[in-house]
């Protein structure tokens, strides 16, 4: 079993590498768009089972989105349908972790029923500076 947990976490380890030289440089940290707010959405059930929050059926805990910084694939324009890996700020109503950094994928070409991939998150108790993971 030890061997197993450690080739899958030499193989995260490669995956995030990969991931790291694939997309360009952070952009400067800004205020969260209308359409931060959107990605948060429509990956909010992951963030709450990532946060041990049991669903609640007909309802959507709101996540508020507050800051964002993006990073487009390298060797792509600065066209609408470059692959771009958002990293967003957001403020929760969870008392235990009440702030949140949630990494969002959204590839060139959308290939899967969703638009865009839940990739990461990390829980904070309190307030911190939004960055890159």
């Amino acid at each position: 079993m030890g061997a197993l947990l450690s080739k899958a976490k030499s193989f995260d380890a490669d995956l995030h590498q990969r991931e790291e030289h694939a997309l360009g440089p952070p952009s400067k940290t800004m205020d969260a768009s209308e359409y931060a707010h959107e990605l948060v959405y429509l990956v909010s059930k992951t963030i709450e089972s990532h946060l041990n929050l049991l669903p609640v059926p007909g309802k959507r805990r709101t996540f508020d989105a507050k800051q964002m910084i993006i990073r487009v694939l390298k060797n792509k324009g600065e066209g609408e349908n470059d692959g771009k890996m958002y990293y967003i700020k957001c403020k929760t109503d969870v008392a235990e972790w009440p702030w949140i950094f949630v990494k969002v994928y959204e590839p060139p070409l959308v290939t899967d029923v969703a638009r865009v991939e839940f990739k990461a998150m990390k829980k904070m108790k309190e307030e911190y500076k939004l960055v890159t993971f």
